[in-house]
């Protein structure tokens, strides 16, 4: 007895007669046999198939990279460097009082904004660059609240 499958053909009996089952998706919705084109061969002109690569385990216990304080601090004092040559070009150099005040106003905007950023920043390691533009802001915008709060 033969039973017809799409383009195989199955005997019931003998099973050294019998002709492969059907792939599990030949009778898929919108399934459309190809009966010039065996099962699971690549279509014409298209390029061989990648190797099998292996990639290595993932790292189980290793610590993840963080950003460092002293790195986020770093930033906030380059921006402090650009405050101080920029009010040495516009005011020129400051005298007494003046003076004192200004280095006390730089030291807690360095220090808060370091503290601020480094909050938003320790789970992950941020580049320097990125750590210098995310200081910006906050180290600017400090800068002013201090300035008018010292005078």
């Amino acid at each position: 007895m033969v039973r017809q499958l799409g383009r195989y053909r199955a005997t019931v009996g003998n099973p050294d007669e019998r002709e492969p089952d059907p792939p599990s998706w030949a009778g898929a919705p919108a399934y459309m046999p190809h009966p010039e084109l065996p099962p699971h061969a690549p279509m014409p002109g298209a390029p061989p198939y990648p190797a099998n690569t292996d990639h290595p385990p993932p790292p189980v216990n290793g610590a993840p990279a963080r950003t460092g304080f002293l790195s986020t601090l770093a930033a906030a004092a380059a921006w402090a460097l650009v405050d101080l040559l920029l009010v040495l070009l516009v005011l020129g150099l400051p005298t007494g009082a003046t003076a004192v005040r200004l280095a006390a106003g730089l030291v807690v905007t360095v220090l808060v904004t370091a503290v601020g950023v480094w909050l938003v920043a320790r789970r992950r390691a941020w580049g320097f660059g990125l750590l210098l533009l995310a200081t910006a802001p906050v180290f600017w915008i400090l800068r002013a609240i201090v300035t008018a709060l010292l005078g």
